[in-house]
């Protein structure tokens, strides 16, 4: 059903929209632009910011966010154009970046080999199911294709055969939760139920900044869905029976309200961004009904609806955050502290002088480095946050086969 039509089209502009992004490129913009860098080199700064390249995108995606309609000015390639013309994944047509489109949910191939014949899901060594970020209000698969099928090229040179799919989940204001969380869960019943066969024990998933939310709401929703199922049949399911193996979270909003104590003392920076997160906060959640609101909105407290973390993880979770994302560095601490003290096995990456999701705008910068690279060529400096995470993968795959 390739020919449905995507859940999140380009928006509409209206004269208003159009005037308020022409005053956002123009004026807004540049300004933050100059206002970052002199407060960066200002003598009278007691700030240590990221990397020059990473400290700007972060910025201008801020004031994108704040001062743009949803959905509007993500420059993304969709259609993939860029990925399948490239000197580097030209050859791998049929392979990657393949849309799925059912009434249900919508997501991306991205990786179903990297060889001259396609690889069937059910018979790689590891399926890795992505969900992107952007505030539950922006993104795209597209936008971080390339990094994905790189971390698919360092597992196959370890011998580690790997499919990929991205969930292509619709966006606030147009659905608002649990929607994007239900189409999760369905998307994960495809990869596992008749149509793919993939066994949950190959599965891995990744998510980052809103996908890391979305991806402990799927892992939630499994649990509290197997629990129902052993209630009705009165036979207990195993824990692991439909859990991933494992999950992967890069700099996770698990706290959708943004409301740790902490939080309130953050300097005009953090502020900026934290008012981005407050608009995106209201729009998934407009709606949402209170019941659920209280156990999928902030997954850094106890709640004693939600059942132990040690039940609702995978047998192995790693979490990264940048040391200068306040923002959401104090939630994400709270709740590996929660999850250890649960006994769940989670691990806590925390990047030096980083800021949020540092892997995905480091990542951002290369993709023409790397859409330029040969076939196979390699380069031990490129998306080196990218290379720890795939790393860390072929480290799990170690330990399950050992």
């Amino acid at each position: 059903m390739e020919d449905l039509p995507e859940p999140n089209p380009v928006p509409r502009l209206t004269t208003s929209n159009r005037f308020q992004v022409l005053i956002t490129y123009l004026f807004r913009i540049p300004w933050v632009t100059v206002t970052t860098l002199a407060r960066r080199w200002s003598p009278f700064s007691t700030y240590k910011p990221p990397p020059l390249r990473e400290h700007l995108f972060r910025h201008v995606m801020t004031c994108i966010g704040n001062n743009t309609p949803p959905g509007v000015g993500w420059i993304i390639d969709r259609n993939g154009d860029k990925l399948l013309s490239s000197t580097r994944y030209a050859h791998l047509r049929s392979q990657i970046y393949r849309p799925v489109r059912t009434p249900e949910f919508a997501g991306f191939w991205f990786c179903r080999g990297l060889s001259s014949e396609v690889l069937d899901p059910q018979t790689a060594d590891l399926v890795l199911y992505q969900i992107h970020g952007g505030g539950y209000v922006a993104g795209h698969p597209g936008a971080s294709a390339p990094e994905h099928l790189f971390v698919a090229e360092i597992l196959a040179q370890q011998g580690i055969s790997t499919a990929i799919f991205s969930l292509d989940y619709t966006l606030a204001p147009k659905a608002t939760l649990p929607t994007s969380i239900n189409e999760a869960v369905t998307a994960y019943d495809w990869l596992t139920g008749p149509v793919n066969k993939i066994d949950p024990a190959k599965i891995f998933v990744i998510g980052e900044s809103a996908g890391g939310h979305l991806v402990i709401s799927l892992l939630t929703a499994l649990h509290e869905r197997s629990s129902r199922s052993s209630s009705c049949t009165g036979k207990e399911t195993p824990p692991s029976s439909t859990k991933p193996a494992a999950a992967f979270l890069v700099s996770p909003w698990v706290n959708l309200y943004t409301s740790h104590p902490r939080v309130l003392s953050l300097y005009w920076e953090e502020r900026l961004f934290k008012i981005s997160l407050d608009k995106s906060c209201d729009m998934v959640l407009k709606g949402t009904p209170s019941e659920f609101e209280s156990v999928y909105g902030n997954f850094a407290v106890d709640n004693d609806k939600r059942a132990s973390w040690k039940d609702i993880l995978p047998a192995q979770t790693w979490v990264s955050a940048g040391s200068e994302e306040l923002v959401f560095r104090y939630d994400i601490e709270d709740f590996v502290d929660h999850a250890k003290r649960d006994g769940a096995t989670i691990s806590l990456d925390i990047k030096e002088g980083a800021n949020h999701t540092w892997q995905c705008a480091e990542a951002s910068a290369q993709h023409s480095k790397l859409l330029a690279m040969k076939p196979g060529e390699m380069d031990s400096t490129l998306m080196a946050g990218y290379q720890a995470i795939a790393s860390a993968m072929a480290g799990f795959i170690g330990g399950r086969n050992n």
